[in-house]
């Protein structure tokens, strides 16, 4: 084995996500399962044994040793390809899958299978408690992943659509896969090598606007691994995955009003992210902004701050769609490239995911530990002026590791910092950040409670690493129905 590929690693991974429709299982698995097993087997022991001893001779050795593990792991997979093909034509459940693979620098390497499949009538409305036909259901696919090789483990992660809070949705799905999992339990499955996790609304696979798209994100998965050591990375990299940012997570009614085309009395240009390089800190114009005041009718409003913006419209193009995907690294998840994105944080509502935990103990999995944080990011206050108007969002701290926000930020507006001189910020309204890593830059977005009015709604800025400006900003704000955007370009304090 050449020295340069010690430091790939691989992994046998099966996903079954549950579902109802027509059936379709994707055939490499069936036809190719065991070579592919060798493989992977081969840099999966290769690459653990060097990623915990660094030492090159060793790694050899686990590779053999991985090989062979691999081949038969590959076989086990195969079956259990067969046998989900079987359940699917048994019980008319859709079953569709495609290739894992893991990022490296020098490519792709192909290391295992993802399958997915919608949940349909599974679980009764609102409710943790199988229905018949889903009680039915799981115990074959119980069945099926007893069969063979017990020594991995098992992750059940329950989906929503983006009805309802993402507080109560996160619950709801994390009691599903506990149930899921109880049902394997019984089927004979280990508990202490099973583990649940409720991602709520926060994993999006389709548009939460339509109803097949709701569908398609109500879905429980079944996530096989080798050990802990990689259901612990794929837990946190599913954390910061790109190709959920495609879709928004707030209900339809709330994205068709805040995607509404701007009224016909504001002919402006709306703002899309190659304006938002290149324009002022500041708005240039007073007939802009009492245009802005004028159009939405809410300048009498105590809270109402006139940040002359525009009107948001369907051409408004989201920042989020120029996070490049990182190009490098370990990865057991497939990265979505960020361009597809359609929505900006004025279609999103904070992403809440729960933390994977053991069946047997009931006690979360031990995440990495670690203090280093994005530059400017370990605490500081990030501010900026807009139509003269001083906005801060304090405190920003966003680890390196998986972009992790470790402490969301409250965000303070001083009305008129710039023309009359006033220091006395408004009272500070307290925000929930989510942020989400890409080559060159990070994604931080910041949401404000909608219960209650607030001069703005939400915030997007696109930050270079170890930058101390960012890039570009967008900040949005509404009244009556009409949505409004703003450039925000605010520099760490």
């Amino acid at each position: 084995m050449k020295r340069r590929h010690l430091r790939k690693v691989g992994s046998l991974t099966a996903v079954v996500m549950l579902t109802s429709s027509c059936a379709s299982l994707h055939q490499a698995g069936q036809n190719y399962g065991t070579a592919i097993g060798c493989i992977g087997g081969a840099a999966l022991g290769g690459g653990i044994t060097y990623l915990v001893t660094k030492d090159a001779t060793k790694a050899v050795a686990g590779g053999l040793v991985g090989g062979l593990a691999g081949c038969m792991a590959g076989n086990v997979w195969q079956n259990r390809e067969k046998a989900l093909a079987q359940i699917a034509a048994e019980e008319h459940i859709a079953i569709t899958s495609q290739p894992l693979q893991a990022q490296q620098k020098s490519g792709t390497e192909t290391v295992g299978l993802v399958a997915q499949v919608e949940d349909s009538g599974m679980f009764d409305t609102n409710s943790a408690q199988l229905s018949a036909s889903g009680l039915r259901q799981v115990r074959k696919i119980a069945a099926v992943m007893k069969e063979g090789d017990q020594n991995g483990v098992v992750l059940i992660v329950g989906h929503t659509d983006a009805t309802g809070s993402a507080s109560w949705n996160q619950k709801l799905s994390e009691q599903r896969a506990q149930s899921v999992g109880r049902v394997l339990q019984l089927a004979g499955l280990n508990p202490q090598k099973l583990y649940f996790q409720g991602a709520g609304s926060s994993r999006p696979l389709a548009d939460n606007t339509t109803p097949d798209g709701r569908a398609a994100n109500r879905r429980v998965e079944i996530v096989g691994l080798a050990d802990e050591a990689l259901l612990r990375q794929r837990v946190e990299q599913e954390g910061n995955n790109l190709a959920y940012l495609r879709y928004g997570t707030q209900p339809a009614t709330a994205q068709q009003a805040k995607s509404a085309p701007a009224p016909a009395s504001a002919k402006r240009r709306p703002v899309d992210s190659r304006s938002a390089k290149k324009a002022p800190s500041v708005p240039p114009t007073a007939e802009t902004r009492q245009t802005a005041a004028a159009s939405t009718g809410t300048e009498n409003n105590k809270n109402w701050v006139n940040f002359g913006g525009e009107a948001v419209s369907t051409s408004t193009l989201p920042l989020a769609a120029n996070l490049k995907p990182r190009s490098s690294g370990f990865s057991l998840i497939s990265q979505a490239n960020a361009s597809g994105v359609t929505g900006s944080c004025l279609t999103d509502s904070a992403r809440v995911a729960g933390v994977a935990k053991n069946l047997a103990s009931g006690k979360a999995i031990e995440a990495h530990q670690t203090r280093e944080y994005f530059n400017g990011m370990n605490g500081r206050a990030w501010a900026g002026l807009v139509n003269n108007h001083l906005v801060t969002l304090s405190p920003v701290k966003v680890l390196k590791e998986n972009a992790a926000v470790v402490a969301n930020p409250n965000v303070y507006i001083t009305r008129n910092y710039q023309n009359s001189g006033n220091r006395k910020a408004d009272a500070p309204i307290s925000a929930v950040a989510n942020a989400w890593e890409g080559e060159d830059s990070i994604l931080y977005r910041v949401y404000l409670p909608s219960e209650k009015q607030q001069p703005l709604s939400c915030i997007d800025l696109l930050v270079p690493k170890n930058a101390t400006k960012a890039q570009q900003g967008q900040l949005f704000y509404t009244s009556h129905s009409n949505a409004w955007v703003a450039n925000y370009s605010p520099t760490r304090s």
